[in-house]
């Protein structure tokens, strides 16, 4: 437990140095990185106990549910052929990467369906691992797509930002 609160704790400074120095992606990017660095170092496997995991997802569950308010009811007819079409256009997508990664032997095409898919890692993971297909390949595909984006979206955006002024 206490090789945990140690990572737990690598993770909560790397997140408040990486939100003080205004890193693309902030607190989340600054806490995965450190994270990942203290896991590698530190010998074993880390797990995190099951109670304190469902608290995590509560937390993040109600920070984002705090970020509705009425007038979110009132995007829902605008936004909802976009969030559809986004969805397919994606899953094609991934479809054409799983199938090369299938032909290149890289992962099976199942794994890497479950892997690629725009959905979220703890779903798709448990998915997958119900389904009989290597749930470390699709939590480390889904890993480093959520990294990339945590760092990329916030520099896209503020490039786009400055050259649309």
């Amino acid at each position: 437990m206490e090789r945990i609160l140690l990572v737990i704790v690598i993770g909560c400074a790397g997140g408040l140095l990486a939100a003080k120095t205004n890193f693309p992606g902030g607190a989340i990017v600054g806490s995965m990185l450190a994270t990942a660095v203290a896991a590698i170092i530190i010998p074993g496997r880390f797990v995190i106990p099951d109670n304190i995991s469902i608290l995590i997802q509560i937390m993040l569950g109600i920070t984002l549910g705090m970020s509705f308010d009425r007038s979110s009811l009132e995007l829902i007819p605008r936004i909802m052929p976009v969030a559809i079409l986004s969805t397919f256009v994606l899953l094609g997508v991934t479809i054409l990467l799983a199938w090369l990664a299938g032909r290149l032997g890289l992962v099976s095409f199942a794994t890497a369906l479950f892997g690629l898919a725009p959905g979220g890692m703890s779903g798709m993971g448990l998915m997958a691992q119900a389904e009989g297909y290597r749930i470390d390949i699709v939590a480390m595909l889904h890993t480093v797509r959520i990294f990339l984006l945590f760092l990329l979206v916030p520099v896209i955006s503020r490039i786009l930002q400055f050259w649309t002024r």
